[in-house]
């Protein structure tokens, strides 16, 4: 569908996780610098078989600058080192529940988790049900749904 000066293309892999072509003018933005995410993690029932479909989709293969590391149930895609996608099972396709169906998720890094949660709550935010916090080394992160029901992830940026 033409959208401006681009075109747009919305499209599902095989376990049902929605995703986005863009044809056209871009800005220029690196995963984790300024207000751009800083990763995107696919959860999904078949991590192979995704890492496949979306290399063939989205030419990994041919790119210099990705690796694709394997680590049992996991697969990490990263940009000169640093990881910009994240692949990973556990996706449950016939769930009621959003955030357990097999979908992507965007992550951003907030100098302030609970600040930017109270943010994205007096916005319209919500926190799906059951709430999604998840520990890391480096604190917390809590994953959050858009007044359209969209999911992401807000985690404490790293120093």
């Amino acid at each position: 569908m033409a959208v401006g000066d681009g075109r747009v293309g919305l499209a599902a892999d095989r376990d049902g996780a929605t995703f986005g072509f863009w044809e056209g003018y871009t800005l220029a933005w690196s995963p984790g610098e300024g207000q751009a995410p800083t990763r995107l993690d696919l959860q999904t029932r078949d991590v192979f078989d995704a890492a496949v479909f979306y290399g063939e989709v989205l030419g990994w293969a041919t790119e210099q600058d990705i690796d694709i590391e394997h680590r049992n149930d996991h697969v990490l895609v990263k940009l000169r080192g640093q990881v910009i996608l994240s692949l990973r099972g556990g996706g449950v396709q016939t769930s009621p529940l959003a955030h357990l169906r097999p979908r992507w998720l965007v992550n951003f890094a907030v100098d302030d988790v609970e600040r930017a949660v109270s943010a994205a709550m007096r916005a319209a935010g919500s926190r799906p049900q059951p709430s999604a916090t998840t520990w890391t080394a480096k604190g917390f992160s809590r994953t959050l749904q858009d007044p359209d029901g969209g999911l992401f992830t807000l985690a404490q940026q790293e120093s």
